[in-house]
């Protein structure tokens, strides 16, 4: 008590009061996501208005999504840069549900310009996370009617720079699930899940740096991940299993890092290495398009029907360019998963295998 009586002690207490009462009130905020929300949506309003009704001058936006369904007749567009669209989950499951209305024949939600062909200007630095989107695989058509170049994905990103899509959840799309497209850079596709596509679950066109990192990506059609056109990019850490044709299936991409993913139970090859198609039927690949200088490391392939699976031609194969073989596979495991290559006189040596090695099961050979 004779403390207490003390002016400096009284002093001392206060201020130490007043600075824990302000380190809860800065915890809590930082645990409350709402905190952060400039704009907040129920199921019921229209997203689209929302989105269009946001401020213009350029600074960044918070759009929060409350839980429950959000059901679509027509696709949402986001061509605002600077903007977090966030929705919310509950004990692991996403509580926020973008849902396209059955019957209806359109993607589900568009980042960038999806009026034009081409998009006219890129969107930049976008995040979408914590939503679950959801298409209707049950259509017809492909595309969406109106805007034949549009396919009917849960998600679409369109000439996109600096994007980020956490933690989604992305299921029975018409077309691909998610898809970026128009030299879309900078990419971020991390810890979501995407399955039950009516063709592949993720497809990259004409991507420029894409990291895609600790997906679930399985029980998609065609490929889990399918590539028209990548360079610079990491696959990593990713789940990719019971797909309809391949795990990944790699047309003209270069320059990428492939590692510690577990590759799984793919009706085809877990990865098709091959050249972007110019003609299907005979097949021709556009000159000097074949995948090369692509590192592929401690990867584990089961169970698939090959593990690595080359398809050249002459137009574009393996040997134009001489030297060492263009793609390596370094540390990667190999169960019941054998390796199929074209011809190595004819085609050239199109992937080493440094350190990789087959476990032994009846149908399995060692790699190369």
């Amino acid at each position: 008590m004779k403390l207490l009586a003390d002016p400096r002690h009284i002093g001392w207490l206060v201020c130490s009061v007043l600075v824990l009462i302000m380190t809860l009130g800065t915890g809590l905020a930082s645990a409350n996501p709402e905190a952060d929300c400039d704009r907040r949506v129920r199921p019921g309003e229209d997203l689209q208005n929302a989105f269009d009704g946001l401020p213009s001058n350029g600074q960044h936006q918070t759009v929060c999504l409350d839980a429950g369904t959000y059901r679509l007749n027509e696709m949402v567009v986001i061509e605002r840069g600077n903007l977090t669209l966030r929705g919310q989950a509950s004990e692991g499951a996403k509580a926020t549900v973008l849902q396209m209305q059955e019957g209806i024949s359109s993607p589900v939600l568009v980042l960038g310009d999806a009026y034009h062909r081409e998009p006219q200007s890129p969107v930049r630095q976008v995040t979408v996370e914590d939503l679950a989107i959801r298409g209707d695989a049950s259509t017809e058509r492909e595309f969406k009617p109106a805007l034949p170049y549009l396919s009917n994905s849960g998600l679409i990103v369109r000439r996109g720079e600096g994007i980020v899509l956490r933690n989604l959840d992305i299921r029975h799309c018409r077309s691909a699930c998610l898809l970026t497209e128009y030299h879309s850079r900078d990419v971020l596709i991390e810890n979501n899940y995407i399955s039950q596509a009516e063709w592949d679950g993720l497809s990259l066109n004409r991507a420029g740096p894409t990291r895609v990192v600790g997906n679930v990506i399985e029980d998609n059609v065609a490929a889990g991940i399918t590539v028209e056109y990548l360079q610079g990019s990491e696959v990593v850490d990713n789940v990719i299993a019971d797909n309809g044709s391949h795990g990944l299936y790699l047309a003209d991409a270069e320059h990428n890092r492939f590692s510690n993913n577990l590759i799984r139970n793919n009706q085809l090859a877990g990865v098709f290495l091959t050249c972007s198609i110019r003609h299907r039927d005979p097949v021709l690949c556009w000159d000097d398009s074949f995948s090369r200088d692509n590192v592929f490391s401690n990867n584990r392939f089961e169970h698939n029907r090959y593990g690595f699976r080359i398809a050249v031609d002459k137009a574009a194969n393996c040997q134009e360019r001489g030297g060492p073989p263009t793609n390596v596979s370094r540390g990667d495991v190999f169960v019941d998963s054998p390796n199929k290559e074209p011809a190595w006189e004819e085609y050239g040596r199109c992937i080493a295998y440094d350190g990789s090695r087959t476990l032994e099961t009846p149908d399995s050979q060692s790699p190369g």
